[in-house]
């Protein structure tokens, strides 16, 4: 019995050794937490990296409770790689002897990086926004859009977010300069791409947060260069494979959409392909060319009908992104893209200009714009860090546009008597094409382990564009003596900018004492352009327009030079850090105008500004914190504002700039706090923002008798101010499927302005609330919302200009989950307002609706089809006021259609999962806290 229980023994050995020679390795455990709270951090990338060549020998990503498992590691050593967006990389050297199986690392802490990002609190139903730290966080499942929505539509549903009709995000008041995902740059500059093209489906969290510039990341001080990000996550489970989406749609009005994006994310590798057409308004990319010429001619130094929002724009686009990780030393990312506009717009404004006594004039255009442009752009970003103190960044980035234009308009001015002074027309054609070259290198070496930093940066760059074209106006005088009834122009033009720069910057940051630190730089930089403007008008009797017309040809050269000094001091603590510092800032300008070989003028100016800067952090916990800034700003009048040179293109407008302005300073104060409440799963959040400017510069400006027309120059003065609060609040109810969210804002400013020499002061206030509720069920979403805003402005030259105007909204949106996969969506708002101009009046009800259904294997399927408008009621209005004129303008815009959509997802996950699988039942997210809950 004894013999035959030992071969038994020796049978079962012998035969799981093949497995075990099959497998050949170790399974390697841990858990990745945060340093001091000992928190689990969800979603770390945990690689493992061969000693002898830096590359991969497997990589997971964390679970819910940070805890992670490499499996099948054979003997050798290896170097432990764990990251995660917002802290400092963690590397642990392992040396796998095959002794130990499993071998188990324990708890491994990631301590705050110099971005910090938000934690997640799950409670039932996982909070729609939390604070930690600096950053603001939500949680995007928190707030339904429909079926094939993108990243804007999400942001849109957001407290705190607006996006207005040329697509540009804020947050808070603070405009969103470029957009993250998991901590790399998604096209540059260009928050739009993100906004317009990523499928929301895709995003986990929405982390708002303000970063600082590369270079103060590198010195640990502020240089003033700090941006607000957008840093997106994406949900659990999509970083080990590809996955992306395609829909395409076409309805009445002959509206139609297409559009496709393409993900490879591997690790801490990204690669996303995109790419779209459609005439519905959603423009992709950024118009470069519309920057790129701007100012560069047309009357009244317009260019078309503005952004997408203002209009029926037609556009295409196709990018590339990418990030690849070649070794924990290097990575290079950026993008390619292409993108194509045209923009149909058609306007009308109504300008009351406010004049001294009881007098006032009235200015009225109607105006049809067509603009078609072509923009393609490369942006690269290399990060090379050769070793543990030293690291390099280089980014160069190309550009290049064209673009064609065409305007015409028809205008009157009335008097305060609504007597007609002028009438008029103008057409304008323009052709144009242009780019830019930029590069920038950085670099810093850290001297000791105390903070002894040294740093730098080299930049430079070229552009050169031209713009050519026609412009002809007509205007006629109705109450000007016989011989002076009308003032015609009839004119080519070929305007050509072209320039230069370069910046060299250098760093030293000494500690001195326990944490103590102490900044000294130094950097010079020269900004040298020319500007070309001729004009050309025909000979009588001839059809050339080759004769120079030395009244409208204006050109300049401009070199500027500018050296700059600064020390600042930072102290860190426990609970606080501050920084004190005063930058001075010689420098060195000329400007030359002139017309063909004739000088018409030349400046020169030799300035020294002063620009002390304090920044005052305080943490009270990980979710409650105190920032207080402030700055002051010295800033020069552009040559523009110098040059007593009259630019008469505009035949209603003259514009003389002002050889004895003075520097601007301005005085800037900002404070911010936020707080997070875990177990009540509340967050509130207040801004403060506030200007004082010295020696403003504004405009100056004199009617002329009754004609209509307006003589305007510059001029200094004090006592303008500007400041805005704003609060945001968030919170569950009692019963946590309903939520309820508020932002309250109240902005007031006073500005000082000139007309016909007389000074008038206008006061601006501005009080805005936004609330509202939502209830989430497993089938039924329910949002509901209402808005107030309250404008009012006062006018110290004339009473009976004083304007008060409100607007009012109430909005909801619902979502109703049916049998067999079909769903019901709607969104409705009611809007109006009063104390608009006449013909500017807005009272509307917004309705749109679809109703859709998912089919294929995991729901990978949608056919939908949505009316937009149903009651075509939706128009285009806004308001602009300044201390010299009010003005209300409308601009065409699309109008009611339906649209059949049939939207497609797809993915390729690490080990044959799904899209299914990663996003839960259903598609509609993993579960989290039990019944009724959703992540």
């Amino acid at each position: 019995m004894k013999l035959g229980r030992y071969f038994a023994i020796l049978f079962l050995i012998l035969l799981t050794m093949p497995a075990y020679a099959q497998r050949g390795g170790v399974d390697i455990t841990g858990a990745v937490v945060e340093e001091g709270t000992n928190e689990p951090i969800e979603q770390a990338t945990v690689r493992l990296l061969s000693v002898k060549d830096s590359s991969m020998v497997g990589g997971v990503a964390t679970s819910r409770n940070g805890a992670f498992t490499l499996k099948n590691i054979k003997n050798g050593s290896y170097l432990l790689h764990v990251s995660f967006v917002g802290f400092d990389p963690l590397y642990q050297p392992l040396q796998i002897t095959g002794k130990t199986n499993p071998v188990k690392l324990g708890k491994l802490a990631l301590s705050d990086g110099a971005i910090q990002l938000g934690e997640a609190v799950v409670i039932g139903k996982a909070p729609e926004v939390t604070v930690r730290n600096d950053t603001m966080e939500y949680n995007a499942d928190s707030y339904k859009v429909t079926e094939g929505s993108m990243l804007e539509d999400l942001l849109k549903k957001m407290p705190g977010v607006e996006i207005d009709s040329d697509g540009k995000i804020t947050v808070n008041g603070k405009e969103i300069k470029k957009v993250l995902i998991d901590g790399k740059e998604f096209f540059s500059d260009d928050p739009k791409v993100a906004s317009k093209n990523l499928p929301s489906k895709m995003i986990d969290k929405v982390q708002v947060l303000d970063r600082l510039s590369d270079m103060a990341r590198m010195t640990g001080f502020d240089d003033g260069d700090e941006e607000t990000v957008i840093n997106l996550t994406v949900k659990p489970g999509m970083k080990q494979g590809w996955f992306g989406n395609a829909f395409a749609g076409y309805g009445s009005e002959d509206r139609y959409e297409g559009n496709f994006m393409v993900n490879r994310f591997i690790n801490n590798d990204q690669l996303t392909l995109m790419g779209g057409i459609n005439n519905t308004n959603n423009m992709g990319f950024s118009d470069l060319a519309s920057t790129m010429f701007s100012g560069m001619g047309g009357p009244r130094g317009r260019r078309g009908g503005g952004g997408a929002g203002n209009g029926i724009t037609t556009s295409g686009n196709i990018g590339l992104n990418f990030s690849k990780e070649f070794n924990p030393k290097l990575t290079v990312g950026g993008n390619l893209r292409y993108s194509h506009s045209d923009n149909d717009a058609i306007s009308k404004s109504n300008r009351q200009n406010i004049l001294p006594g009881d007098s006032t004039s009235f200015y009225n255009e109607n105006n049809n714009s067509n603009t078609r442009s072509d923009n393609v752009a490369a942006d690269i970003r290399m990060e090379w860090k050769p070793d543990s103190l030293t690291q390099i960044i280089f980014r160069p980035n190309f550009s290049y546009s064209n673009s064609h234009s065409r305007e015409g308009s028809r205008f009157n001015t009335l008097n305060g008597l609504r007597d007609t002074v002028n009438v008029g027309e103008s057409d304008y054609l323009s052709d144009g094409e242009g780019y830019n070259v930029n590069a920038t290198l950085e670099f810093s070496r850290k001297l000791n382990s105390e903070g002894r930093v040294f740093s730098g940066s080299l930049s430079g760059g070229a552009s050169d564009s031209y713009n050519k074209g026609l412009n002809y106006s007509n205007t006629e005088y109705m109450m000007m003596a016989a011989g002076q009834e009308n003032e015609l122009i009839d004119q080519r033009f070929r305007y050509d900018n072209k320039g230069y720069n370069y910046r060299a910057y250098l760093s030293w940051v000494e500690p001195i004492g326990h944490n103590n630190f102490i900044q000294a730089t130094y950097s010079i930089r020269q900004n040298k352009q020319e500007s070309l403007k001729n004009s050309y008008t025909r000979e009588e009797g001839s059809d050339d327009y080759n004769l120079l017309d030395t009244a409208y040809s204006k050109s300049y050269r401009n070199n500027f030079i500018n050296q700059q000094v600064s020390l600042a001091f930072k102290a860190v603590r426990a609970k606080y850090d501050y920084t004190v510092g005063l930058t001075v800032d010689p420098s060195h300008s000329t400007s030359e105008n002139f017309v063909g070989d004739t000088t018409l003028s030349k400046l020169s100016r030799n300035v020294v500004n002063l620009s002390p800067m304090v920044r005052f952090n305080y943490k009270f916990d990980k979710r409650t914190n105190l920032r207080i800034n402030y700055r002051g700003r010295t800033s020069q009048p552009s040559m523009t504002q110098l040059q007593p040179v009259a630019d008469i293109s505009d035949p209603l407008n003259t514009t003389m700039g002002n050889p004895d302005l003075k520097p601007t300073y301005t005085n800037n104060l900002s404070a911010r706090f936020q707080k997070f409440i875990p177990e009540k799963q509340t967050a509130m959040m207040m801004m403060l923002n506030f200007n004082y400017i010295i020696n403003d510069i504004v405009n100056k400006s004199v009617y002329v008798g009754n004609t209509g027309k307006k003589m305007t120059t510059y001029d200094n003065v004090n006592g303008n101010y500007n400041g805005n609060l704003r609060i945001l609040f968030n919170t569950p109810l009692k019963n946590r499927k309903f939520s309820i969210n508020s932002m309250t804002m109240g902005s007031y400013a006073n500005s000082n302005g000139f007309i016909n020499d007389e000074k008038n002061t206008n006061k601006n206030l501005v009080l805005m609330e936004r609330a509202g509720i939502d209830f989430r069920s497993d089938y039924l979403d329910l949002g509901l919302n209402g808005n107030i805003r309250y404008n009012g402005t006062q006018n110290s030259l004339q009473g009976q200009s004083d304007l008060n105007a409100f607007n009012y909204g109430l909005g909801g949106t619902t979502t109703i989950y049916l049998p067999l996969d079909f769903k019901v969506e709607s969104d409705i708002t009611w809007s109006t307002n009063s104390g608009y101009s006449d013909g500017f009046k807005q009272k509307e009800v917004l309705w749109n609706a679809s109703a859709s259904k998912s089919f294929l294997k995991g729901k990978q399927a949608t056919l939908r089809f949505k009316i937009y408008d149903i009651l075509k009621q939706r128009s285009n209005i806004s308001r602009s006021v300044t201390a010299s004129y009010t003005q209300d303008t409308e601009y065409n815009t699309l109008s009611s259609y339906f649209m059949v959509h049939l939207i497609y997802r797809f993915s390729v996950f690490k080990g044959g999962a799904s899209m299914n699988d990663v996003q839960g039942p259903g598609g509609r997210g993993p579960r989290h806290g039990g019944p009724g809950g959703r992540f």
